[in-house]
């Protein structure tokens, strides 16, 4: 995945994503090895607005420690579900629904409701982005 310059994306703000998008799974995962605290400290680093890098990096070791090849960092490349081209598709709507902190790269799409969703994991509304 690349931005619109030709880079790659920010690692930090897609693992942020990755977290946010599979918290509870990622919750029971580490409660099943027997130890929450690293996402726990990840998740008081962005609730207080810190760096979250060193957190996320003792996440990412801890997951793989425990056996999931790609931890939070490989999230780019995981498959969570089937997806097959052109079925089950809708034309995008012209708005989307982004961080609310502009931290992390995850994004939802505006639903006929109009209601925003809330941030995963620090609860606040995420923020409506007009694409064009």
């Amino acid at each position: 995945m690349s931005d619109p310059a030709g880079g790659p994306v920010d690692r930090t703000a897609s693992a942020i994503a990755f977290v946010c998008t599979h918290l509870a799974d990622l919750r029971a995962q580490l409660t099943r090895l027997g130890d929450t605290g690293p996402l726990e400290q990840l998740l008081a680093r962005l609730a207080a607005g810190d760096d979250p890098a060193a957190a996320l990096d003792r996440l990412h070791d801890t997951l793989l420690a425990g056996g999931d090849v790609l931890g939070v960092y490989g999230s780019g490349t995981r498959s969570w579900s089937v997806h097959v081209a052109g079925a089950g598709t809708t034309a995008p709507a012209e708005t989307l629904y982004v961080c609310p902190l502009r931290r992390c790269a995850r994004y939802r799409w505006a639903d006929a409701g109009g209601t925003a969703p809330a941030c995963t994991i620090g609860g606040a509304p995420m923020r409506r982005e007009r694409l064009g």
